[in-house]
């Protein structure tokens, strides 16, 4: 999530757990250092391979089992900060608040559907629970209003009250999800071939958990459109389709690239990085792009992608991202959220 999300909880989370005897103002450190250090993983960059970023974000950093080593690390990054004011109390204090911090920072980023190494090094499996937007204000707002006074305060009775928020709100996110699903399921039953034929997934849009991004794929085909669980009723939002590749074999082969080139090792790392949802850009035919995300959530507008270069097996692929977000009208977004505006998007 969003580094404001993950600092507030990492301070709540590591105020939850401190000593009775161990001041507020020392632990919120430890807590917002461990809140923070796990995504230190973006300035993890190649300037010779685009890929190595976002191959190594939400990677080992993320992992519940080196959350103690990285948690001691947070908790030492506080004390030297806390010992330059010449105010650190023992180490031994913060250690615990920090890796609990740390834990905390992973679950945030598990709720979402970016994907998370969460059990790296035993599965390099990029897991996701799809029950929040990486950015969702309704969670955060009241989350740093919490944190804030639990500090100023130092009541631990407000942190109790900040979790309790935490929890409700991640109920009602499931609550959501399982109806969005469940609309889902009824759809694929309405259409050929059975449901196991389909692969599917439901997630979040933008900032909300209203308005649902629905993706369904069956023989070479992306189906995409969204749900909206309203009040009443969920209500389908029609939208559009777009040809998909079934694995990075045949994403390979559509480039007519031989296996050991460098840029069929490229497809095969954006493949386990997508989640396996790729496809062509619909504006951009040599560029590859993860389609499980887009400004609407009815939308075939890919985020980011890579650009393939078949002419030049051996050449370093360009990595793409922030087309879709471009004069998108998020009036549109709104009016899905709001009710206003169910219509299909405009065909090209």
């Amino acid at each position: 999530m969003d580094p404001l999300t993950h600092s507030a909880f990492g301070v709540v989370c590591a105020l939850a757990v401190s000593g009775k005897q161990a001041r507020f103002s020392h632990v919120a450190l430890a807590g917002l250092s461990g809140g923070l250090l796990p995504d230190a993983d973006i300035f993890l960059t190649s300037d010779a391979d685009p890929l190595f970023n976002i191959e190594y974000h939400r990677h080992f950093s993320h992992s519940f089992f080196l959350a103690p080593v990285v948690g001691a690390l947070a908790a030492g990054i506080a004390w030297a900060l806390l010992k330059l004011f010449r105010a650190a109390p023992s180490f031994r204090v913060l250690v615990l608040p920090a890796i609990i911090a740390v834990m905390g920072h992973i679950f945030c980023d598990l709720w979402t559907s970016y994907g998370t190494r969460v059990a790296w090094p035993l599965s390099d499996a990029r897991a996701s629970l799809h029950w929040i937007s990486v950015v969702d204000p309704i969670l955060t707002l009241p989350l740093i209003a919490f944190a804030i006074a639990a500090v100023v305060k130092r009541s631990r009775r407000v942190v109790m009250m900040s979790l309790l928020w935490v929890t409700l709100y991640l109920s009602f996110c499931l609550v959501q999800k399982q109806r969005a699903s469940a609309f889902m399921e009824g759809w694929l039953a309405q259409q050929s071939g059975a449901p196991a034929e389909w692969r599917s997934v439901v997630k979040p849009s933008f900032a909300n958990v209203i308005v649902w991004r629905a993706l369904a794929f069956r023989a070479g085909v992306l189906h995409v459109f969204a749900i909206r669980c309203g009040s009443g009723s969920p209500q389908l939002i029609a939208g559009t389709t777009a040809p998909m590749f079934h694995d990075e074999e045949e994403a390979r082969k559509y480039f007519r690239l031989d296996a050991a080139t460098g840029q069929a090792r490229d497809i095969r790392r954006f493949h386990h990085f997508s989640d396996g949802w790729l496809g062509i850009h619909p504006d951009d035919p040599n560029l590859l792009a993860d389609l499980r995300y887009a400004a609407l959530p009815n939308e075939v507008a890919p985020m980011w992608g890579i650009r393939m270069k078949p002419d030049e097996p051996q050449a370093t692929i360009d990595w793409v991202s922030g087309a879709s977000l471009q004069n998108r009208p998020w009036s549109r977004l709104w009016g899905m959220i709001s009710g206003t505006d169910l219509a299909p998007p405009p065909q090209p």
